[in-house]
């Protein structure tokens, strides 16, 4: 049987999915910058992933329009959730008396209660401002000036990702379970450094966004 050809529009939207999906998992890993005049910061690693979700996105409302995209963006929350759930019934299963990772399955996989909360949270919200400011500046520019709504959705609504996420997961929640929430200087650090590196990640996402655009208009 012959495979049908995939459209732009199911692969996009299968991508950002993906995205998502592998954005929560590679966060369990802490990558490590030292940035200019804020010194060294911390960035879950799946700041990457997170890029090429918002690349997908942007693509998604340019080609096929907002309410499409918010769709998508809606329909991978559901699937995230139902995502969540399947790792911890994977987890909680009983353990092969030979299998010895089972400790670094866990360490891996699984994330705290604020974790989970927090980020499913922040990206219902973020991921649709994207779409709805992408939305925004493509009809005030009248479809001119293709980087200004790629880079300008991106960074608003990185920002608002960030500013969200971090407060949520190690302040609000934390200190809502009576852990040790993260407040003052050293909140307001850990944002300006994460939004710092995802910014750069959104600048970058400009070139392969006008390749996309281009090629398909040709």
């Amino acid at each position: 049987m012959m495979l049908e050809k995939i459209s732009l529009k199911e692969s996009l939207g299968v991508m950002f999915a993906v995205s998502i999906a592998i954005a929560n998992v590679t966060a369990a890993k802490l990558a490590w910058f030292s940035i200019p005049f804020l010194g060294e910061v911390s960035v879950p690693a799946g700041f990457v992933a997170f890029g090429l979700a918002f690349l997908c996105s942007d693509l998604m409302v340019e080609f096929y329009g907002k309410e499409y995209a918010h769709k998508v963006v809606n329909g991978t929350v559901i699937a995230l959730v139902a995502a969540y759930a399947l790792i911890f019934i994977a987890i909680s299963m009983p353990v092969a008396p030979f299998y010895g990772a089972h400790e670094a399955y866990i360490t891996t996989l699984s994330s705290s209660s604020a974790i989970v909360a927090a980020s499913i949270i922040t990206i219902i919200v973020s991921q649709n401002i994207d779409v709805h400011v992408f939305s925004l500046i493509k009809e005030i520019t009248s479809g001119e000036h293709k980087w200004m709504r790629n880079v300008g959705s991106t960074g608003i609504s990185q920002a608002i990702d960030t500013v969200i996420f971090i407060t949520l997961a190690f302040a609000f929640f934390p200190f809502l379970q009576g852990g040790e929430p993260m407040w003052g200087m050293a909140l307001a650090l850990t944002i300006v450094g994460q939004y710092i590196v995802k910014l750069l990640v959104a600048l970058a996402d400009t070139i392969p966004f006008y390749l996309v655009v281009y090629s398909k208009n040709d």
